[in-house]
Parts: C-alpha cells; sequence; structure tokens
C-alpha cells in the first residue's frame, strides 16, 4: 500500500509526550491547533515555548494513542538554572502551582487539569467520528476502556509519570525515618495504579528515593562545567535505592509497565534482575541506543537483546542531541539509523516511537509536530536496500509506528 494508506491504517502510538507539562506551566490551551511565539526568529525548529501537541495536531498526524506524560519539574532546576528563578520571579503563579507543593500533590494537580482539559474539549465536538467529524479523545485507565476507545475510532490518551520523585509527598519531606517514606511512597504509587497510570519512568534529572539518574545532557554537551557533576551527584555506578527495589517489585504486582529511561546503567540492570522471567513489561520510553551516540542515556546492545527477549519495547526519540552523536538539526536520518541497529540486535518487536514532544526538547527540523508524524512513514517507506527492494517491509513499519507499543500495554498494562 501508498505511505498515505500504510500510516491511516496503522496503530499510532506515541509512548513519551509532555502536552500536559506546557498546559500546565504555561496555561495552554490544547484545543488549538499550534502556538508559534517567537519561533519565526529561529531558523531550527528548537523554540522551547512552541506547543507540539495539540489535540488538532495528534488528529492531523494520525495519532491513535498518547502515554500523556506528567513531570513535576524538581526544584534543584531553580538552583542550577538561573534563567528559570527570573522566570518564575515574573511569573508567581506558575511557581505556587507547580514547585510549592510536595511533588506528589503536584503531580495529581497535573493528572486532573488534563483530564479537565479534554472533557471541555469534547463539550466542543461531535461525539461521534467519521464523515468529517472529529474523534474524541478519552483518558483511558485500562485495557478495556482502550478497546472501546480504539474502536469509536478515538484517540485515546494514557497518564504515565515520569521521574519517582512524583510518588514523593509531606512524609518524604518531613521525616526522617526511611520506613515511613517507603511506606508513602508505596501508598502512592497505589493510588498511581488506581488512577489508570500505565508506566512510571523510575528516575528523572535529579537523584530521588526511587533511582539514580544519568546526567541530563549528552556528552558533547555542558556537563564537565558543571560542579555538582564533577562532585559526583550523577554516578553511574550508583544505581536503584531499597525503597527502589520495593517500587519495581510492588510496580510488577500492580502490572505497570517500568520505564528505565533516565536511569543510569547500574539501575536498568537491577531492574532486569528483579523483574527475571515475570510476565511484567519494561520499555525505555524515550531514548536512543549507544551504539549510534554512545552516552549512557541510549541503551547497550545486551540490553537491546534482553528486550528481545523480554517482550520490551524502545521508545526511539524524536530528539536530537539523544539519537545523534554530533549536534544537528537533522535527526531523521538518525531515527532512522536507531531503527535499523536496534532491529539488527533485538529484531522488530522491540521498535516504537517515544517523541518527547512538549519536554522543551529540541526535535528534528523535518518532523517539528504531531501534525508532521506521517513524515517519518514516508520516509520509511521509501527507503530501498542494496538491491532496491523496500528496505523496510510495511509489517515493520507498522509495528514501529505503534504495534509494538500497544502489544506492551496489552500485555504489560491491566
Amino acid at each position: 500500500m501508498n505511505w498515505q494508506d500504510l500510516h491511516k491504517n496503522s496503530t499510532v502510538v506515541d509512548l513519551h509526550n509532555h502536552a500536559v507539562l506546557k498546559r500546565f506551566l504555561l496555561d495552554r490551551d490544547l484545543s488549538k491547533s499550534k502556538t508559534k511565539f517567537l519561533a519565526g526568529l529561529f531558523k531550527r525548529a528548537f523554540w522551547p515555548l512552541s506547543q507540539r501537541s495539540t489535540f488538532p495536531l495528534l488528529e492531523q498526524g494520525g495519532v491513535d494513542i498518547v502515554l500523556s506524560t506528567c513531570y513535576i519539574p524538581e526544584r534543584e532546576w531553580l538552583e542550577d538554572q538561573s534563567l528559570v528563578k527570573w522566570a518564575l520571579a515574573l511569573a508567581p503563579e506558575v511557581r505556587r502551582r507547580v514547585f510549592d507543593p510536595f511533588y506528589f500533590d503536584a503531580t495529581v494537580n497535573m493528572m486532573n487539569d488534563m483530564e479537565d482539559q479534554i472533557t471541555e474539549y469534547n463539550k466542543n465536538i461531535p461525539t461521534k467520528s467519521g464523515n468529517g467529524q472529529k474523534p474524541l479523545i478519552c483518558m483511558v485507565k485500562n485495557n478495556q476502556e482502550l478497546s472501546q476507545c480504539l474502536e469509536g475510532n478515538h484517540i485515546a490518551m494514557i497518564h504515565s509519570i515520569e521521574g519517582g520523585h512524583s510518588l514523593q509527598g509531606i512524609d518524604c519531606e518531613t521525616s526522617s525515618d526511611m520506613k515511613v517514606k517507603e511506606t508513602e511512597i508505596l501508598q502512592h504509587l497505589d493510588y498511581f495504579a488506581e488512577r489508570g497510570v500505565a508506566y512510571l519512568t523510575l528516575a528523572h534529572f535529579y537523584p530521588n528515593l526511587v533511582a539514580h539518574p544519568v546526567f541530563p545532557y549528552p556528552n558533547y554537551g555542558i556537563k564537565r562545567n558543571n560542579w555538582k557533576y564533577l562532585m559526583g551527584a550523577w554516578d553511574m555506578n550508583v544505581g536503584l535505592s531499597p525503597i527502589g527495589k520495593k517500587v519495581v517489585e510492588r510496580m510488577c504486582d500492580l502490572k505497570m509497565i517500568i520505564d528505565i529511561a533516565h536511569c543510569t546503567p547500574k539501575a536498568r540492570a537491577e531492574v532486569y534482575d528483579i523483574v527475571g522471567d515475570r510476565q511484567n513489561r519494561v520499555i525505555s520510553s524515550h531514548s536512543g541506543v549507544f551504539e549510534i551516540n554512545p552516552d549512557p542515556y541510549n541503551l547497550h546492545d545486551w540490553e537491546l537483546q534482553w528486550f528481545a527477549t523480554h517482550g520490551g519495547v524502545l521508545g526511539v526519540i524524536f530528539m536530537n542531541y539523544w539519537i545523534s552523536p554530533i549536534d544537528t538539526p537533522l535527526g531523521i536520518k538518525y531515527i532512522e539509523r536507531t531503527l535499523e541497529h536496534a532491529m539488527k540486535i533485538g529484531g522488530s518487536d522491540i521498535i516504537g516511537i517515544g517523541t518527547d514532544f512538549d519536554g522543551f526538547t529540541d526535535p528534528p527540523d523535518e518532523i517539528t509536530d504531531m501534525s508532521e508524524l506521517p513524515r517519518i512513514t514516508k520516509y520509511l517507506k521509501c527507503l530501498t536496500g542494496k538491491g532496491g527492494e523496500q528496505k523496510y517491509s510495511d509489517e515493520i513499519i507498522s509495528k514501529f509506528l505503534g504495534g509494538n507499543a500497544l502489544r506492551v500495554l496489552r500485555e504489560g498494562w491491566r
């Protein structure tokens, strides 16, 4: 079939999308098509205030399922990024909404805000898809609701959470008793599972009570000028905390998907050991591969092989500085190179998409928002092998677009 029909007939899934982040931080209206505030002043696609994942853009891009990722910025941002501190001085309501509450409370507020935005959006559109009518946006909380949403040709949104710090509430900040902290964290994990959260990314930019992170910038970035880095705050030899290991065990019991993106290689290996041969699923929701860009954030070949034998999926990130070994705006060829290498090592069942759009990231210039997602389908469909044959079959492209991610949701989420 042609690339347009291939995209339309595939289940398109974004494993990691931050539309809710800019909604919560900047009070964006996700019912509008696009925000291009000052974007025209920049030659490259990167402009952090652009909204890349509004509801109309999802529809235009033929997206079926979005993992709506809630991320509450760690307070260390205020120490390390003076620009953020100055900006918050001009927007005190953002600080009160995002930085002042306990992490758990802020995360719940962000989830509620996204659900309210969806409810308001759905009030103003027809209730049935087809004949030129827009699809509803459905916040689904389990596989049964997901099936009903897809059968109705609607767009499914599923909560996910980035960073184990979102499990930390008042007890974690006020008590010195680690047992009290552990109890609170596990109770909050239970709450999120009941709310329908599909996965938790254990780590993020700064150490939390669950897991240790890799440094949040690539090897060619600024890490060697950061005093915290030099003092060992991002020590690659630190993995899961004792509480973190219990969190992974509880996630297995709750049938939540475990996301090892941002974790140190040691923490990732510990997750693999805990999960073992259970039927739970592990993903790296938004990353690249080490052999293409040798940064500890990206997955090694042995990890890709583990994914292949344990039903995991790598969500290839649409972000220049994790998929490319050099500073370049043209990332679509590195998306394909990442896909090619992951398939070579782990086969076609481990590949997926995790754009990380609206996470204040640097996207490829060829795919600047969700409406342009069909361009990756066209690009892959038109590639030829050495003998002139189609390099990637329609089946493989469909798996990459979302077939594998949907399988993980079916197998690893309740």
